[in-house]
Formats: C-alpha cells, sequence, structure tokens
C-alpha cells in the first residue's frame, strides 16, 4: 500500500517468504537454501540472527576468521542481520559484496536468486526502481536456463519483483505482463505439485501483486486480481500443512485489501462487508494486523478511527525500536499527524507535531552514524592506512603552502589599504551614489510589494469566486436528485450528471493548482527517468485536458516527422505543462482555433512545442509580465492567474523553456522547449 507496507513484505521475505528455498521452519523441519550449504551451519546462524542480530553479526565476523563460512556467505549473512535490525541500507551493502563475483551463482544458485530478490526489494523500499529491475532482470535472465521446479518458482519470483518495480516507474502495462506470467506460472507448479512450499509463494505473490497495484493507486486495474487472490489464498489456507496464524494472516491481509479497492472503486457496500470480515480475524489484533489496519483507515480515509487506533499502533512501532529515518516519519509519524488533524483533534496534532520536530534532529544523527559506519565497511583497514600516510605527506606540504599563502596575503592586504586610502574620498561619493540606487530600489521594490498584496487580495476573492461557483452548481443538481418525486426525462438526467462531472474537475483542477502553486519558486530540478515519445506527451495533454471535446474550438495537432522521437524525460511533469497552455489557450479563445505543433531545433537540440491560438491575443509589453502569479491581464475572464507561472516553472526545472511570441498577431502563440535527449 505504502511504505509502511513495502517494510513489512521486507521483512515477511526475510522470515520466511519462499518456504523450502529460505530457511524457514517447515512442519519442524528446517530447509536450507539448497544441498550445497552445510544445513547445521546454516540452521545455528539463523537461528542466531532471529533471536540476537548484534550477537549475530559478532558470531559471523569469528565464523569468517576461522574460515569456517566463506566470505560471500558471511556477507550474504551478515545482509540479513542488518536486514533484521531494521538497517535496510546495510543490508543493501552487505548483499552487494555476497554478489561481487560469480562464485555464489556457481557455487549456491538458489541462495544468489534469493539474495537477488532482496536486493530488488530493499531498492524498491528506498525508491531506486531502475536498480532493481536491473538487478532483478540478471538474475531472471540466468533462472531461465534452470529447467527443474525450484528454477520455475525462482523465475516466477523475480518476474514478480521486475513487475512490481515497473509499477512504481509507472510502467502498467509491463507490469501487468509480468504479473500475469509470474501468476500463471505459480499456478502451473501448484497444478504440478500442490505442495505446502509452492501454495505458501503462489499465495503470496498474489497478495504482493495485489499490493502493486494499490500502492500505485490502480484500483480498477486491481479488482480482477482479487478473485485470483482468492483463488491463491484459499488453496494455501485449505492445506492442512499451512499454520492457522498463517492462513490469518493471509486471510486478514486479503480482506484489507479488497475494502480498499471496493472503497475507491465506488462498492461501498463490499468494502464494509470485507473490513468487517477483516475485524473478524484473530489477525487484526496481532501487531502486524494493527499496522495493517491503519494503513487501510489511512488509504480510506477513516480518519477519525484512524486517531482512535494510533496510540496502539504507535506503542507497537515503538516496541520495533525502528531507527528513525526520513523512511520512519514518512511511513509512521506522518499518517499519525493527519489522523489526528483530519479528525480534529488538535491537542493531540499539536503533541504529534511536537514529538515529529523532536524525532526530525534524531533523523539527522542517523544519517551521520549510518554514513559514519558504511564509510567503515567500504574502506579496509590498509586502504585507510595508506590513505592516512598521503594526508600526512599533503599535511606537511600545505603547512608550507600555508605560510606561503600567509606572506602573500599580508603583502596585498598591505597594498589594498594603500589603495583604498587614497581611493577614500572617491569611494565616499560612489557609496552615497549607491546609496541613493538603493534608495530608489527600496522605492520600486515596496510598490511592488503594494502591487503583489493587491494581486494575492484579487487572487483570494477569485479562489473564492472559482470555488463557490462549481460548488453552487454541484448543490443545485444534487438537491434536484435527490428531491423525493422529482422525475427526470434521460437527456435531462444525462445533462445533469455532464455538468456535476465538468464541475467536479473543475474544483479538482482548482485544488491541483493551488498545490502546484508552492513549487513555482523551487529551483529543484525534476527527476527525467521516463523514456517516452514526443507525439506521446502531446496527444496525452490534448485528451487530459480536454480541449479535442470543446464544441466553440477547432483543434489541430500537427508535428514535423524528424520530431517523432524518444526523449528522456518526466513524462507527467511535460504533460501537466502542455496542459495548461492548452488551458490557457481554450479559456481566451471564445470562438476559433488552437494548434498544438511538434518540431525540433536542431541548434539548440531542443523539442519545440508550440501552441498557437485565435483568442484575444496579448500585447508584446507584458510578454513576460504574465508569468507572474495571480496576473489576470483581463478580469472578465474566469482564472487564478497561476497557470502560466506554473508551467514556466515546470519547464525550466525540465531543462526547457516556455515564453510568449510576441510577432505573432493573430492572438497568441507560446512556445514550451524540452532538451531533446534519449
Amino acid at each position: 500500500m505504502n511504505l509502511r507496507k513495502l517494510h513489512y513484505v521486507t521483512i515477511c521475505c526475510l522470515l520466511g517468504l519462499f518456504v523450502g528455498l529460505t530457511a524457514c521452519t517447515n512442519g519442524g523441519k528446517q530447509v536450507s537454501y539448497d544441498k550445497g550449504i552445510d544445513e547445521e551451519k546454516d540452521s545455528f546462524v539463523n537461528q542466531a540472527i532471529a533471536k540476537d542480530p548484534e550477537y549475530a553479526l559478532l558470531l559471523i565476523d569469528s565464523l569468517e576468521d576461522k574460515r569456517i563460512i566463506s566470505e560471500y556467505l558471511s556477507n550474504y549473512y551478515r545482509g540479513q542481520a542488518y536486514s533484521k535490525l531494521g538497517q535496510e541500507l546495510s543490508a543493501e551493502l552487505y548483499y552487494k559484496r555476497a554478489l561481487t563475483n560469480d562464485e555464489i551463482y556457481q557455487e549456491h544458485p538458489a541462495l544468489y536468486y534469493y539474495i537477488c530478490d532482496q536486493l530488488s526489494t530493499i531498492l524498491t523500499n528506498k525508491g531506486d526502481q531502475d536498480g532493481a529491475v536491473s538487478i532483478a532482470t540478471e538474475a531472471y535472465a540466468r533462472v531461465q536456463k534452470d529447467t527443474t521446479q525450484a528454477g520455475h518458482s525462482w523465475t516466477a519470483v523475480l518476474l514478480h519483483d521486475i513487475g512490481y518495480s515497473l509499477m512504481q516507474l509507472g510502467r502498467h502495462e509491463e507490469a501487468e505482463k509480468s504479473f500475469t506470467q509470474s501468476w500463471n506460472t505459480l499456478k502451473q507448479l501448484v497444478t504440478e505439485n500442490p505442495s505446502f512450499d509452492n501454495l505458501y509463494t503462489w499465495a503470496r505473490i498474489t497478495y504482493n501483486i495485489i499490493d502493486a497495484y494499490t500502492s500505485t493507486e490502480q484500483f480498477h486495474q486491481a479488482e480482477p486480481w482479487l478473485a485470483q487472490g482468492e483463488e491463491a489464498i484459499t488453496r494455501l489456507t485449505s492445506s492442512p500443512e499451512c499454520p492457522r496464524q498463517t492462513a490469518e494472516e493471509f486471510i486478514g491481509g486479503l480482506n484489507t485489501h479488497k475494502a480498499l479497492v471496493y472503497i475507491k472503486t465506488g462498492k461501498r457496500d463490499e468494502a464494509e462487508k470485507a473490513y468487517k470480515r477483516f475485524l473478524n480475524t484473530t489477525y487484526s489484533h496481532t501487531n502486524n494486523g494493527l499496522i495493517e489496519h491503519s494503513e487501510y483507515l489511512e488509504l480510506a480515509e477513516r480518519w477519525n478511527e484512524l486517531a482512535n487506533l494510533t496510540p496502539r499502533v504507535d506503542s507497537v512501532v515503538q516496541s520495533w525500536k525502528i531507527p528513525y529515518s526520513l523512511y520512519y516519519l514518512k511511513a509512521y509519524m506522518k499518517p499519525y499527524l493527519m489522523g489526528y488533524l483530519k479528525s480534529g483533534r488538535k491537542e493531540e496534532a499539536l503533541k504529534m507535531a511536537e514529538r515529529l520536530a523532536l524525532v526530525i534532529d534524531s533523523v539527522d544523527n542517523y544519517e551521520r552514524q549510518h554514513n559514519a559506519a558504511e564509510l567503515a565497511i567500504i574502506y579496509e583497514t590498509q586502504e585507510k592506512e595508506k590513505q592516512i600516510a598521503e594526508q600526512q605527506s599533503q599535511l606537511t606540504s600545505q603547512r608550507y603552502l600555508s605560510i606561503l599563502v600567509a606572506v602573500v596575503i599580508i603583502l596585498v592586504s598591505m597594498v589594498i589599504i594603500a589603495f583604498l586610502r587614497l581611493r577614500s574620498a572617491e569611494s565616499l561619493a560612489e557609496k552615497n551614489r549607491e546609496l541613493k540606487q538603493k534608495n530608489d530600489e527600496l522605492m520600486a521594490a515596496n510598490e511592488r510589494a503594494e502591487e503583489s498584496s493587491r494581486m494575492k487580495t484579487d487572487f483570494i476573492q477569485q479562489i473564492s469566486h472559482e470555488i463557490r461557483t462549481p460548488l453552487n452548481v454541484l448543490s443545485g443538481f444534487t438537491q434536484i436528485l435527490t428531491t423525493p418525486h422529482v422525475e427526470l426525462e434521460e437527456k435531462e438526467r444525462m445533462d445533469i450528471n455532464l455538468r456535476i462531472t465538468q464541475n467536479t474537475n473543475r474544483i479538482t483542477e482548482l485544488v491541483n493548482k493551488m498545490l502546484e502553486l508552492s513549487d513555482i519558486h523551487s529551483k529543484a530540478v525534476i527527476e527525467r527517468t521516463d523514456n517516452v515519445t514526443t507525439i506521446q506527451i502531446a496527444a496525452q495533454a490534448a485528451q487530459d485536458s480536454g480541449i479535442q471535446q470543446a464544441k466553440h474550438i477547432t483543434f489541430r495537432l500537427e508535428y514535423d516527422q524528424e520530431a517523432d522521437k524518444i526523449i528522456r524525460t518526466n513524462s507527467h511533469s511535460a504533460v501537466r505543462a502542455l496542459i495548461l497552455l492548452l488551458h490557457n489557450a481554450q479559456k481566451f479563445t471564445k470562438e476559433g482555433s488552437v494548434e498544438l505543433k511538434v518540431s525540433i531545433d536542431p541548434e539548440a537540440s531542443m523539442i519545440v512545442y508550440t501552441v498557437t491560438d485565435t483568442g484575444i491575443g496579448i500585447p508584446p509589453e507584458e510578454s513576460e509580465r504574465i508569468f507572474e502569479e495571480f496576473l489576470q491581464l483581463d478580469q472578465y475572464y474566469d482564472g487564478t492567474g497561476i497557470g502560466l507561472s506554473v508551467a514556466r516553472s515546470i519547464a525550466q526545472r525540465l531543462g526547457g523553456n516556455i515564453w510568449l511570441d510576441t510577432t505573432y498577431t493573430e492572438g497568441a502563440r507560446f512556445l514550451f522547449t524540452l532538451p531533446d535527449k534519449q
């Protein structure tokens, strides 16, 4: 569902995701990763990790020093121990060190696949989706050569890892193909061999697939998978080998996902039934069940219930002693604060906010300590000693250099002082001129501040008008639809539904613009990780803006053949900037045409999107002023006056720009550029 869900899934994977492949308990017998590993040693180390990870780290060091276990196995065990301690970044480092050469794959391929699966999960958890896909894809390419049942099982698991990361990257169609192939492979394995190991893997992967859709808010796409989840989990829980606790966990988790999908797709009755079924399970009263319960209440926006549950959930989380980090703030403390705020519990919200402020300092300390720990692991002792020797040598050289620099500085300072004394009279006159100039600038700034205050006042009034107008429409039509015994013709009802949809979208667009307003002055570069065609961006913007359905406008989309190419950018942000330009053209063109053209500027290595309309036009002298926030040149048109400001901010943060073509006089023409890079 969110960051907490990813963390929960990671822990589940470490403690028993793949029964029979990982060192988990199956009917009282411990099963190793493959027959090449000493089962007794493996069981001994894993038991130590489960009981006391910090002690286990000392044990692993001792076993490696005595050459009882190999270097790559010791790194693998360290990764397990750090995962148990909640230090995922350290676990990532040791898992990667275990894979530094091909020895582990040659000797223990199943363990190699397991580590790749864990690395993919950790990278997904920290937001490195590309890294997660790369790790899982490399392992998937290798496991396809394994034609055994275990090989087919790992093929499905790694395909699921690839699909989960692709889903987080927004590549939904590719993720769907990976999920479908993974699910069908596991179902076939269960058909051929309905062992508990295969049933468990099938159920867990199906559960994670549903979670991938809900965590990316693909609720309609998640709904068909609920039936497949029901099938896999029912088969698992019906097995005589399935522990009651495992069955309760899967049934409870599936019902929370059902409730969430149903409530987000408008099926409130089914959602409430699924939610009650979850509450009736013993799993809902466990620690993990409480976490899942709070996640559902958060995403379902049941704030009052979330606030009631928060003290219990907070107590559970604190008992886990998870290190304070940005992940901890986002996954736990932020939802608590939102629950209190949204439910109107100001006193609890204030206490949580104060606690959040205190935790931020701990986060900073944790990050510093973690960075220091990573450096200690990365650099070996010999390299450190060499570095110290080099530093001492450099220090001696720097001492001589410092003395020389000090002498030079003294001499230069004396020359400067003498020069300044000679120029003191002239300098005083210059300062007077500067003072007058600054005074003039201050007066101009004061005038701009007054103008800004006026514009903000107008903006607030405009926002009030923009919100009240669609709300009045929605209120009026709602009263008509809910009035008893009122009969409406189908045409009238369709017209009312259309107007309700239009005004709802109008409010949504307004809220989006207000949220985007906070990023107008941001200098942060927007991450460009999407490979998308230039025409796809234009087509998506035309579709999402609704300009093609505007009855008073003739819309055309044209492009130069050489401009139809793939570029690397942020697809969502690029489409958003183009939508704002199309909205602007549509608003100021009562009747006429709007053209969107895609071309290329080879000299500047830029893709150029040109939006041309036949509307009221913009005076050339206002070509820069129109990009100021809250500015409305014509007060008779609806709007907030921030659309162009937001659009230019997005364009510049993507490496491009937006400007007005002042040579065009038949209306308005805006040019939007994006870097032509793949």
